[in-house]
């Protein structure tokens, strides 16, 4: 029985987010935004809102655990993807005024983002936090970008080969990784109820992250070159993905950074790589898409009712936007860009998606948002994400008409391989 509940939701969740993802290309939006508002169309924002006994009857409680699951698979996939995918290389080449530029448009963002949750602690804060967890959560949420939807964006507009695409997705990936060990902090300083307990926490996080770059990564490298069987090579490669998620789970911290790092000491090799892509291919198509309905599930826009509520909605918006626009395009101007460019830049950085979603539902599993919060911040990430590309057509950069004549699954497909 609950089986056959678990292949209508596929059925439902897929069938919803092609069709919210094609009419959001009509519109000039991203695939992205599409499959956040599937998510939350699904959810009580809106089909729990108008028709509670269909959305009941689609996703009951009975069935929300395994559905979680297999969201979260989908989700540890797509992280480990998303490393793989980061050139690390070149962002180890890159200046040191690109790292700066990197770091100033997230340092600004998170400082805001941290004063915010210093003041909103009393009332919106989760059960199982505290002010410090908590500021920096949302200081984090604050100064992300999302790498992968911005590479799709730069794609798009074909400006993924120019001088300031390039300087926007390295300052992106570079912000990721910081973002990632940020997050990783806060996990272990939530579980922790005492300071010794996280002091161990972030050290054996630290000792995990050494023995994969420094032992476990060159391992790779050593087994791809005597290893020509490629099915071996791939079961490999999910056998450390799935042993390095479960690591970090059991240091307490989530395993979707576990499956980040494994991702990024994957070796480059052309074979590996293009047989990783196939198979992210198929995650982005169907399990990725479950993650967004349960971030759906658990956006309730219905508790923002009070003007109240609406004015700190609004003004966590501002401060997001402000943030990050101004961190990304001062810092850039001062490194000679002209004001425009260094404009595209900032609005480029403000773009968060899917990275923000899932940094919001690590912090919602562990207590540290309330649902009101946590709804503010989802509906944050929304329409950072859905300005972007209206302003870079102000700014002159228009989507090209061949873009626009791509397919949805080819949009679902583009990835930052394609960066030299």
């Amino acid at each position: 029985m609950l089986t056959g509940q678990i292949l209508m939701e596929l059925i439902v969740i897929l069938v919803a987010v092609q069709v919210a993802g094609f009419l959001c290309r009509l519109i000039g939006q991203q695939w992205v935004i599409g499959e956040i508002l599937a998510g939350l169309a699904l959810g009580p924002s809106l089909l729990g809102l108008f028709f509670p006994g269909l959305q009941s009857q689609l996703f009951p409680a009975s069935s929300l655990s395994t559905l979680q699951v297999l969201g979260d698979i989908g989700l540890i996939l797509y992280m480990f993807a998303l490393g793989a995918h980061l050139d690390t290389e070149q962002m180890l080449r890159q200046s040191r005024t690109v790292a700066m530029a990197s770091l100033n448009s997230m340092l600004l963002p998170f400082v805001l983002g941290a004063l915010l949750g210093w003041w909103l602690y009393p009332a919106f804060a989760g059960l199982h936090t505290s002010l410090l967890t908590f500021s920096l959560l949302v200081g984090t949420a604050m100064s992300i970008t999302a790498f992968p939807v911005l590479a799709r964006l730069l794609a798009e507009k074909d400006m993924l080969h120019s001088r300031i695409g390039l300087l926007a997705l390295t300052c992106a990936s570079a912000g990721d990784v910081v973002a990632w060990c940020l997050l990783a902090i806060i996990a272990s300083t939530s579980h922790a109820q005492l300071l010794s307990t996280a002091v161990i926490t972030v050290g054996e996080t630290i000792l995990f992250i050494a023995a994969m770059l420094l032992g476990v990564r060159p391992l790779l490298r050593w087994l791809v070159t005597v290893i020509s069987s490629q099915p071996l090579q791939i079961a490999i490669s999910l056998t450390m993905l799935l042993l390095a998620a479960f690591i970090t789970n059991a240091i307490g911290i989530h395993p979707v950074f576990g499956a980040f790092i494994a991702g990024v000491i994957m070796p480059r090799t052309g074979a590996l790589s293009k047989e990783l892509h196939d198979m992210d291919k198929l995650n982005n198509l169907l399990f990725l898409p479950i993650f967004f309905v349960i971030s759906g599930l658990r956006t309730q826009l219905g508790l923002l009712q009070s003007p109240g509520i609406w004015l700190i909605c609004g003004l966590t918006i501002f401060i997001a936007c402000f943030g990050k626009i101004c961190g990304g395009t001062f810092s850039v101007r001062l490194m000679g860009e002209t004001w425009r460019d260094s404009l595209v830049l900032g609005f480029l950085m403000n773009t968060r998606g899917l990275v923000e979603l899932i940094v919001l539902n690590v912090g919602y599993e562990m207590g540290i948002l309330s649902s009101t919060m946590f709804a503010i911040l989802v509906l944050m990430a929304l329409v950072t994400t859905m300005i972007t590309s209206p302003i870079l057509n102000l700014l002159g950069y228009r989507t090209p008409a061949h873009s626009l004549m791509k397919t949805a699954s080819n949009q679902q497909t583009i990835d930052v391989n394609a960066t030299p």
